[in-house]
């Protein structure tokens, strides 16, 4: 009888270490599709940015210009899934005076990314191992906005914390790896940015469409460090003319910036 258990207690340890065995088995190969992509693709990293930006009213043009911080957390998992949150913050700001709200004066503004917060969430399929990677995603983000239309037209009635976009879209990004130390990506959304700002009835909300262009690269320069920079491109579609009692609020059309930042992976 002992002989009898201890066989079938020494099977049933070889059956469960077998087991074992296999399933790590499994979880290597479902990770080793994406283990080269992330040692660039599991980061966190600061970066500091500059855009300069088109405005138009439909007749007249200006011109606006900004620095931000930006923090970034990205991560890759092992099953295909891809994460990228942003939070950014305006550290400067200038644009022309907007003769559509004189009554603001010179804290005229029309940069509908003062500061915010926006995730992207999505799948990666492989095209070519190692190597080359898309990732279609969804994008969902509530980013503030430096309005004088707003203010203008709310009065009192709003500030920047209460005049804020909730924005959702979607996008697509292409990654190649060139080996260990490089990586490049070129980045496509498209995005819907709904106002909530509570301007006084009659006059329309300036809820816009963006579509952002990016072209990055990734640099891992030593151990865990990594170096990175991007270049994009903004083109916005306002759905509704702006009017106040003094003519059409200057509105952003299109922008240029670029960033550069330093993290670490993990």
């Amino acid at each position: 009888m002992m002989r009898k258990l201890l066989l079938s207690a020494l099977m049933f340890s070889a059956g469960a270490t077998a087991y074992a065995a296999d399933a790590n088995v499994a979880a290597n190969a479902e990770s080793s599709e994406y283990s080269a992509f992330q040692k660039f693709d599991r980061q966190y990293s600061l970066g500091f940015g500059v855009t300069s930006g088109n405005l138009t009213n439909g007749s007249n043009g200006a011109v606006n210009n900004s620095q931000y911080i930006n923090l970034e957390v990205e991560r890759l998992f092992n099953v295909g899934i891809w994460m990228d949150i942003n939070a950014s913050l305006l550290t400067y700001y200038s644009q022309n005076a907007d003769p559509a709200t004189p009554a603001v004066g010179t804290t005229t503004g029309s940069q509908p990314s003062f500061g915010g917060i926006n995730a992207k969430v999505g799948y990666a399929f492989s095209l070519l191992p190692d190597h080359l990677l898309i990732t279609p995603y969804g994008y969902l983000g509530r980013n503030t906005n430096l309005s004088s239309y707003t203010l203008s037209e709310a009065g009192s009635q709003t500030n920047l914390t209460q005049d804020y976009y909730w924005s959702f879209g979607a996008g697509a990004r292409l990654e190649y790896r060139i080996n260990n130390v490089f990586d490049i990506y070129l980045d496509q959304n498209g995005v819907y940015n709904a106002s909530q700002a509570p301007v006084t009835q009659g006059f329309a909300p300036n809820d816009y469409y963006s579509y952002t262009s990016t072209l990055g690269a990734k640099f891992n320069v030593y151990r865990n460090l990594q170096l990175g920079a991007q270049a994009f491109y903004n083109n916005y579609y306002f759905t509704q003319s702006l009017v106040t009692a003094n003519g059409v609020a200057l509105v952003p059309q299109s922008s240029v910036g670029g960033l550069v930042s330093i993290g670490l992976t993990y």
